[in-house]
């Protein structure tokens, strides 16, 4: 099975080279490159929407590379640069296309950024596509400027003239712009403002796909049509429907093609890298499922050795199995058209590790059959979530990636649940932050608490007690205390060692959110780990707690630009590990702080990848269930081949030991 290298690549039409050809063809044969990506009217080279003559300069121009490329068994794709168009960068729609641009939340105009429900603009899309597709393309990419947002140096869109007259039609009554924006932002139970924009924002996209699709499989059939994405808590604030708008895109009979977001344009941490992995890559995936294609980007913008090392690249390709990935798209040179730079040695690198990836696709991870704890996600929930002030277009971001990134990074065995209104789960350990809980019924919120265990941020109690469930959590009292107002500085785990420190403790003053105060019934069921202190050392109240030996609680919010940045220190992952375990026995790791871990559900296979700079010696598994078997099969890259050692593994008190080590940024696979 081949792991499918995808060279994006730009050439300059007007200024392309036969000696650039024959470095792209060498870079591909040395490189394995299986598909070449060509842009068309990209960055530097973009020069507005095209007419249907300009689109044919750059189709001739790819075609004469395209059969020297099938030659040697290469396929090539197409990723046009533009379809809503990117950002304003002094241009405007030429008359002879003549389409509408959008207008943003706060009523600017965009001059050459498209209105994406305006008739002319969707059948000029649809023609230009069936246009790119007459060259019968393996692969036909949307760009992911393809959304509501992101348009330099524009909002939140569209509330033009003409969707104004569809949002007050299906009010039933006429409301200006402004009005209309403040009902949809308003603080309180959602306006009927807000269902009609995310309703529209919807379907325009899922009828856009469609008429792309139609419009390129009358041309091409064979081609698939495969979506690039962004940010999944953006993809909610335009009322993404992920599951209609990839098949509306893919048709019938092809696969949905997606192109995850991986995270790190520069190099950055590893271990930062892995948070914004948990964050945005898996929940993208976890939205499309293991049956669809995954792609992820790979991009080093600016571009050279000086903004990516080659092993921080070949890391995020090889942990790009972490999702179950069948490729990846790899945008390694720049897009002005100065063609392959062999001095940057990334052929030599992508030859080096095409043995393990391929071999990693063997036995590829199976997205939606995995075991651990289940963090849940929902992509309705900017319809049904309140906003505290009605200022700012950011409050209607979900806020439900926040246990995704720091159970990750602690090195427990997790997976990604969307869920709906008609989810049902019993007996799993399930994670819920922000206000997901507004989504769903008030018996199905109690059924899903009694039935499972259960991890609650602050948002999310809150929301309990907002629909007056607080019984559940045995709530006598509650009270928000703002971060940085001379009350909490210090959260204290009383009578508890973690890390040989006895009573630990977590700040609660800097890069952390707003504090949940908690006064619990007399005589509950209610078992306090930690409290939260003042700065001259007073208790001030409770903090994290197990109630009912199956609900844990950590009552906080989030910091509006750093998250949960103050959960992650082992302290809080020791304490969290430690209640856990004193409910039932959970998948995690010892001692190996920000190596992920990804187990199978029948237990036959487990993944480790090591997002940090430090190696460990030996692995310790903290152990849910059983091993299937105490004889195993590690698989890892060894130089440039694949290394496949049998290894015998220690179970004592629950935990595995594996006598084999773990270096710096090391993906493993464990056979069973």
């Amino acid at each position: 099975m081949t792991f499918i290298y995808t060279l994006r690549y730009m050439l300059d039409p007007r200024t392309n080279t036969p000696a650039k050809d024959e470095k792209l063809i060498d870079f591909v044969k040395k490189g394995r490159i299986d598909d070449v990506a060509f842009f068309i009217n990209g960055e530097e080279l973009n020069h507005s929407h095209l007419t249907k003559a300009e689109t044919q300069v750059w189709l001739d121009a790819i075609k004469p590379l395209q059969k020297k490329l099938s030659d040697i068994g290469v396929t090539t794709s197409l990723n046009p640069w533009t379809t809503i168009m990117h950002s304003d960068r002094g241009y405007r729609v030429n008359p002879e296309i003549g389409f509408n641009t959008f207008v943003d939340i706060d009523g600017n105009k965009a001059k050459d950024m498209a209105c994406p429900a305006d008739p002319t603009w969707r059948k000029y899309l649809a023609a230009t596509y069936a246009q790119y597709a007459s060259i019968h393309p393996r692969r036909l990419w949307l760009e992911d400027d393809f959304r509501h947002y992101n348009h330099t140096p524009l909002k939140l869109m569209c509330f033009c003239d003409y969707h104004m007259q569809l949002y007050n039609e299906k009010l039933g009554k006429k409301e200006t712009r402004a009005e209309f924006v403040k009902k949809m932002l308003q603080p309180g139970k959602p306006t009927k403002e807000r269902q009609i924009y995310l309703d529209q924002a919807r379907q325009e996209m899922i009828e856009n796909e469609h008429l792309i699709e139609q419009a390129v499989h009358e041309v091409s059939p064979e081609t698939d049509l495969a979506q690039m994405t962004s940010y999944p808590d953006w993809h909610a604030l335009e009322g993404r429907d992920w599951e209609k708008l990839f098949k509306a895109l893919a048709g019938e009979g092809h696969p949905k093609v997606a192109r995850p977001h991986l995270p790190a344009y520069n190099e950055v941490a590893p271990l930062a890298y892995g948070r914004n992995f948990e964050e945005y890559t898996r929940i993208t995936a976890a939205f499309l499922g293991e049956n669809a294609e995954f792609y992820p980007e790979l991009e080093s913008y600016m571009y050279s050795p000086l903004v990516k090392s080659n092993a921080f690249t070949a890391f995020q390709i090889i942990t790009a199995a972490l999702i179950g990935s069948q490729g990846i798209l790899l945008n390694l040179y720049d897009m002005m058209g100065n063609g392959i730079n062999e001095s940057w040695h990334y052929a030599e690198m992508l030859a080096d590790i095409k043995p393990f990836v391929n071999q990693l696709l063997e036995n590829r991870l199976p997205l939606d059959h995995l075991r651990g704890i289940k963090v849940l996600v929902d992509q309705d929930s900017s319809y049904h979530l309140q906003t505290t002030a009605g200022k700012n277009v950011e409050e209607l971001l979900p806020h439900e990636k926040n246990w995704a990134s720091l159970l990750g990074a602690f090195s427990f065995a997790t997976s990604i649940l969307p869920v709906n209104q008609k989810t049902s789960l019993e007996n799993e350990i399930i994670a819920v932050s922000g206000q997901l809980l507004r989504n769903l019924a008030n018996d199905q919120i109690t059924a899903l608490l009694k039935k499972n265990l259960v991890l609650l941020d602050g948002e999310s109690v809150q929301v309990l007690l907002d629909r007056n469930l607080g019984n559940l959590l045995h709530v006598k009292n509650a009270e928000w205390h703002p971060v940085r107002t001379n009350y909490q500085s210090f959260e204290q785990a009383d009578g508890h060692i973690v890390d040989g420190v006895k009573n630990p403790r977590i700040t609660m003053l800097q890069h952390t959110g707003n504090y949940l105060k908690i006064e619990y019934q007399p005589q509950s069921d209610v078992n306090v780990w930690s409290f939260a202190y003042n700065s001259i050392d007073e208790k001030l109240g409770n903090v994290m707690a197990v109630i009912d030996q199956h609900i844990i609680v950590l009552p906080m919010d989030q910091d509006p630009r750093h998250g949960w940045d103050s959960q992650f220190i082992t302290y809080k992952q020791g304490l969290l590990q430690q209640m856990l375990d004193s409910i039932k026995p959970v998948d995690y790791l010892i001692g190996m702080p920000n190596v992920k871990l990804l187990v199978e559900n029948d237990g036959q296979k487990a993944w480790l990848a090591n997002f940090t700079l430090d190696g460990y010696q030996q692995i310790k598994w903290h152990l849910a269930a059983p091993l299937v078997s105490n004889e195993a099969t590690i698989v890892r890259k060894v130089g440039n081949s694949v290394k496949k050692t049998k290894i015998h593994i220690n179970v004592e008190n629950g935990i595995a030991s594996i006598d084999e080590p773990l270096a710096p940024l090391e993906t493993i696979q464990i056979l069973f």
